[in-house]
């Protein structure tokens, strides 16, 4: 530990004997180093070579700095980066998350996944670890297609059941609370996912680039509304304590009254926030579709010119989906919940 920060040395690195150099002058430690190179070796069939940590503890212990990404989990969180990361504006990402009453089989999240991927959706975003899977192998066979597949994101809790069935079902990413504690046999769970960090303060996105963690970062609703996000002045200033190529990533409840979700994401992008996550997007019904390219749609445009529902087909129930007099677009979504 220096100057209050953690060093990381790969197991490999401790196994390495030349790394102690065992020369005459370290003769009266040798006890010592022999001690030390037995419980590394010990270490070396305890852990996956690929992981990197700065203490072993049989304690829980806060992930964000107990633990660093492996390549694998690195190499995911890049393509996350590289989809969320625009030269301008903020990407939009949308989550499902099922209504009780919703029975949508596979072929249904197969085909919503597909739609979702047409209207320009950034990203997928779920707490349902059963429709997860279905989103990531739809995604995976878009490769090579245009527009391509686009990361599948877990935000549920992060337990040990639902984190093995994150790792098996091919997440691109998992969203961690930075102040976490999980108990460090669940740690191996994240190897080969990437990493969000859901932070409450700028300090903690600082403090995770430091030390080499990820720098994709969810913002709390409480960072939003402190001082740091109240204007977009001090928002920009507050950001610019991180590098560029970080991302940040605010949510937003869909279907507000006035549709005031779409003033409020367009603020957020001013304040120079990377993506939006908009919530409950998808619930299973029949304007799953509709909403999503509504919201995305006239997000990322620069005017505020009426919304047009071109290139997708589904008739409109009554005055829901489509603008009223006012130029507020009603839901029959928000009419029944």
């Amino acid at each position: 530990n220096h100057r209050g920060r953690w060093n990381y040395f790969p197991l490999n690195a401790i196994l390495d004997r030349k790394s102690f150099h065992m020369d005459s002058s370290y003769s009266t430690h040798s006890t010592s180093i022999q001690a030390l190179t037995s419980f590394a070796h010990i270490l070396h069939h305890a852990a996956k070579p690929s992981l990197t940590m700065a203490t072993i503890e049989d304690d829980a212990t806060t992930l964000a700095s107990k633990f660093q990404p492996s390549e694998s989990s690195l190499e995911k969180l890049s393509i996350v980066k590289e989809t969320l990361l625009r030269p301008r504006g903020a990407s939009i990402g949308v989550e499902y998350e099922p209504a009780a009453a919703s029975s949508k089989s596979s072929g249904d999240i197969s085909i919503l996944s597909m739609q979702l991927r047409k209207v320009k959706a950034a990203a997928i975003w779920t707490k349902d670890v059963d429709t997860l899977e279905c989103f990531v192998k739809e995604q995976s066979s878009a490769m090579g297609d245009f527009p391509g597949p686009v990361p599948v994101i877990y935000w549920g809790v992060p337990d040990a059941a639902s984190l093995d069935r994150v790792a098996e079902g091919g997440a691109s990413a998992v969203v961690i609370d930075y102040a976490q504690t999980l108990d460090a046999s669940m740690q191996p769970k994240l190897e080969n996912t990437g990493i969000i960090w859901k932070v409450s303060s700028v300090e903690q996105m600082q403090q995770s680039i430091d030390n080499n963690a990820g720098d994709i970062f969810l913002l709390s609703e409480s960072l939003l509304q402190s001082t740091n996000f109240a204007d977009i002045e001090t928002a920009k200033e507050s950001l610019s304590a991180i590098p560029k190529s970080a991302v940040t990533i605010a949510s937003l409840s869909s279907m507000q009254p006035e549709n005031a979700e779409i003033s409020q994401g367009k603020q957020y992008a001013s304040k120079g926030i990377s993506s939006l996550l908009v919530q409950s997007c998808c619930v299973g019904d029949n304007e799953d579709l509709k909403y999503a390219q509504f919201v995305i749609e006239s997000i990322s445009k620069k005017s505020s010119s009426s919304f047009s529902m071109t290139g997708l087909t589904g008739s409109t129930n009554g005055h829901f989906g489509v603008s009223s007099h006012s130029g507020e677009v009603k839901w029959q979504r928000t009419k029944t919940q």
